[in-house]
């Protein structure tokens, strides 16, 4: 499989799992332990838990240690396919059912949840308790399985809970109306004498003494009904508790509906001040627009489709990753696919996905022929990055060779007079590019060129560009056409016992991650394609609300990191 490939059957695993995948559901899908760390090391995988991964193109959720152990409890089956009984079953309980239900102060630590038959875990993060479990005690908020209130309360309890953490869990409770006190009192009678009082005294006492611990006096709702204060985090999810609307969040927030219809839309004209009224008014009502609803009245799925090639071994995670984000900000989901075929051909695939509505705008990293352009090309609301080939080979922007030149003057500054340039591919702009400003530059800055080896990105390239410079060469710092090159360079130079940065200085491009780790850390070029990607997004979604097309202009999108791989000339 390719890394798209991979990438778009972890996507779908993930797609109803909070951004979240498994090794052992990847595995069903074909896809290796050793492809997962690959992907995890390039940026596009987050390790968050042992054999559990969130693509970093999703956000991360809310709840993210519970939802890892839950999954771990059934690692192979998927969350929508997962049961509340038999082996591999479980359920959020204790004081994860008060943080998750959003009452009781803190997150819990460590992870608790209830399973119905004997288990164990290795995981001091996690404590497994064995207990039967009714239906009735059973709820779900943001797809977790977790105990109902009043189970919760009766768990708590048993387990001895601290008199003050469980009152205010059922103070808070009570006082937005998520359980009746006088229903609760006889199912916790019993455990008054665990908690220093009378045997005979009444669950209602208890329940006023855990509160009174708490500094929370007990203050009873009615049992359905929301209370004046803040909804709380997942309250909208629990069964029985009404939504809430756009008019109450309007309301609360001295607004007309329509300008909270305009704030959810992400109107850029509104003024701060009104903006914060309804984040707040948002946020204390725990608002969540209807996705199911708003898609059935408008005929929109509130979709963004990313468009890949359908073979390509190279994916622009930090791109993907800030298109991606700017989607999310705006209440969109996004889908990242690959299609095969030319221009043409993939253009037919758009269309066909626009036309169905699986999707309400497109953005493309690669060529969609005629169909490109969004504004200038009739009604369809696509963008085209123009970044890329078909074959997602960078170009325009994104394979300027200008701060080729940036670095050669970095480290003339820095006393370096004769070079080596280890070029990429000539298949590549990108490569051709920085090749001949390199060139170009060594003439124009007065500086020496040892030469230029023909590399082709690899690792290997750049280690045998190291080994095979002659030790009289005079060579004091080589350009590499990327980090990977880089990379080989420096351990050439390690390998034949030439010091860097000390004796030679090494400069790379791209800022992959694995820079900063290795030793020395690389020097390198920065490109800001985080920004890249989110402009592009902002300018499809600027085109879905017939708005004028935002300045696309990325300030600084290339920036020289000089780190532990370069330095003065040691004379």
């Amino acid at each position: 499989m390719t890394q798209a490939e991979v990438l778009q059957a972890l996507d779908a695993r993930a797609a109803d799992q909070w951004g979240l995948v498994t090794t052992a559901q990847a595995k069903l899908d074909g896809v290796q332990g050793v492809q997962l760390l690959r992907l995890e090391r390039s940026g596009a995988l987050e390790s968050v838990g042992h054999g559990v991964y969130r693509l970093a193109v999703s956000p991360p959720p809310e709840h993210l240690r519970i939802k890892v152990a839950w999954l771990r409890l059934d690692p192979g089956t998927p969350a929508r396919d997962r049961r509340t009984d038999g082996p591999g079953a479980g359920v959020v309980s204790h004081t994860s059912a008060c943080a998750v239900h959003g009452l009781g102060g803190r997150p819990a630590d460590p992870v608790e949840l209830t399973v119905s038959s004997r288990r164990t875990t290795r995981d001091g993060t996690v404590v497994l308790h064995r207990a039967a479990m009714d239906a009735e005690d059973i709820t779900v908020v943001d797809g977790l399985p977790v105990t109902t209130v009043p189970r919760t309360v009766v768990d708590l309890l048993e387990a001895r809970t601290d008199a003050a953490r469980t009152g205010t869990f059922v103070a808070e409770a009570a006082a937005r109306g998520l359980v009746r006190v006088d229903d609760l009192a006889p199912q916790v009678a019993g455990f008054a004498g665990a908690y220093g009082l009378p045997e005979e005294a009444s669950g209602t006492e208890l329940l006023k003494f855990l509160c009174e611990q708490a500094g929370r006096p007990l203050r009873a709702g009615k049992a359905g009904r929301p209370a004046a204060k803040a909804a709380g985090p997942g309250a909208a999810s629990i069964p029985g508790r009404k939504r809430p609307t756009i008019w109450e969040v309007a309301k609360r927030a001295g607004v007309s509906h329509q300008t909270v219809s305009r704030f959810l839309k992400n109107d850029s004209g509104m003024k701060p001040a009104t903006r914060a009224r309804i984040e707040q008014a948002v946020a204390e009502l725990d608002y969540r627009p209807n996705l199911m609803a708003r898609s059935m009245r408008t005929q929109r799925s509130h979709r963004i489709t990313i468009v890949l090639p359908e073979l390509s071994g190279f994916v622009p995670i930090p791109l993907l990753r800030g298109a991606s984000a700017a989607a999310h900000e705006a209440g969109y989901m996004t889908d990242v696919v690959g299609l095969e075929g030319g221009e043409s051909r993939r253009a037919r695939s758009v269309l066909s996905l626009l036309e169905t509505r699986q999707a309400d705008g497109v953005l493309s990293l690669v060529p969609l022929g005629d169909l490109a352009g969004g504004r200038g090309a009739g009604q369809w609301p696509v963008v085209v990055l123009g970044e890329y080939d078909d074959n997602l080979q960078s170009r325009g922007r994104l394979a300027d060779g200008r701060p080729a030149e940036e670095i050669l003057r970095h480290l003339a500054d820095q006393g370096h007079r004769r070079f080596l340039h280890v070029a990429g591919s000539q298949d590549w702009a990108s490569a051709r590019n920085r090749r001949a400003v390199y060139v170009e530059a060594i003439e124009r800055l007065g500086l020496e060129s040892y030469g230029i080896v023909d590399g082709d990105w690899s690792v290997r390239s750049g280690y045998e560009a190291a080994r095979d410079l002659p030790a009289d060469s005079g060579v004091t710092a080589v350009l590499a056409a990327n980090d990977y090159v880089a990379l080989g360079v420096l351990r050439g130079f390690q390998d034949r016992g030439t010091r860097v940065p000390e004796e030679m200085s090494v400069f790379g491009w791209d800022d992959e991650e694995f820079t900063r780790y290795f030793s020395p850390s690389i020097s390198t070029v920065h490109i800001n394609k985080e920004e890249v990607g989110r402009q592009s997004m902002l300018s499809l979604l600027a085109l879905l609300r017939g708005e004028p097309e935002p300045k696309s202009e990325v300030a600084d999108l290339f920036r020289l990191v000089p780190r532990g791989s370069s330095g003065p000339v040691d004379r």
